[in-house]
């Protein structure tokens, strides 16, 4: 997995969550260009981040862009207030980072049958392998900590906070703490549908693949319906919609458990997918806690 694992990215356009599982579509042309982004890591490369001043630009550009993109995300009220973004990191910069993913042997397995595997981007301490590596990933780490991110998301977010704090006692605002990790997928991952612990204040998803060939591979979103009760699969759930797994995409919600709300719980989960083992499903999950030393992440 390291080095050099992507080599080109498809433009995205505004995210469509209205029909269900329809993605994000084009409103240019039909057949739209596809980045080099080998070409442009080489470019910015030259360009450089090396050297305190121009990493704190570097981290002020990609802040900028992160907290435009949530703000500037769509939103949905039902079946549980849900934002979809795009855009999240500047692209050149996405392209460096997929050029600089972290070794496969700095991930460390998280689940049972070995299917799901995590990085620390939390940590500090944490080495992707490379010299640019470390600096660019710390440039995610510092970005998804920061107070502009958490800023947006409250403002996008405001509806599922005011759910949640009516019954959590947590007063207001609704405390939340970063811990953001780097995940690797693999064939035949998946999770079943679940609203997330109430240590659990917010959950936000950044999809990292290389093209729109994984669409299929997005978070599924749940909802309560009567006709649940044919779906018992699914915990009396059915499926809403499904966000597509896209480039430097991705969504966020605040974490609704039924004993806050019943019937706009935070239902979310993901059948079984199917990757060939050099395409594993890629993403971060910033996950925001309630306490700043939570437990270890489980996932979605």
């Amino acid at each position: 997995m390291g080095g050099s694992i992507q080599s080109s990215m498809t433009e995205t356009t505004a995210p469509d969550l209205s029909s269900g599982g329809v993605g994000l579509s084009s409103v240019e042309t039909k057949s739209r260009q596809r980045l080099d982004m080998e070409g442009m890591a080489e470019a910015s490369e030259k360009a450089g981040l090396s050297g305190t001043g121009a990493t704190d630009e570097g981290f002020r550009r990609v802040l900028q862009s992160a907290a435009a993109s949530i703000l500037a995300a769509e939103t949905f009220r039902k079946p549980y207030p849900l934002i979809l973004f795009r855009d999240f990191f500047p692209g050149d910069f996405y392209a460096r980072l997929l050029q600089r993913f972290p070794e496969v042997d700095r991930f460390a397995g998280l689940n049972g049958d070995g299917t799901r595997r995590e990085y620390a981007l939390y940590d500090e301490s944490s080495d992707p392998g490379s010299e640019e590596g470390r600096e660019l990933w710390s440039i995610v780490r510092r970005v998804l900590a920061s107070s502009e991110v958490a800023d947006a998301l409250r403002e996008k977010l405001d509806e599922g906070f005011r759910i949640r704090s009516r019954r959590s006692g947590e007063g207001w605002p609704v405390p939340m703490h970063p811990r953001p990790v780097l995940y690797t997928d693999l064939n035949g991952y998946a999770i079943k549908p679940h609203p997330d612990t109430r240590r659990k204040v917010l959950t936000m998803q950044i999809y990292l693949p290389q093209d729109e060939a994984q669409r299929e591979l997005g978070t599924a979103i749940y909802k309560v319906s009567p006709m649940g009760v044919f779906a018992w699969k699914s915990y009396g759930l059915v499926k809403d919609r499904t966000v597509p797994f896209l480039p430097n995409s991705g969504y966020a919600f605040v974490v609704i458990h039924p004993a806050y709300s019943l019937l706009r719980s935070s239902w979310h989960g993901r059948e079984a997918i199917n990757v060939p083992v050099e395409r594993p499903r890629l993403s971060i999950l910033n996950t925001y806690y309630r306490n700043p030393a939570p437990e270890r992440t489980t996932g979605m």
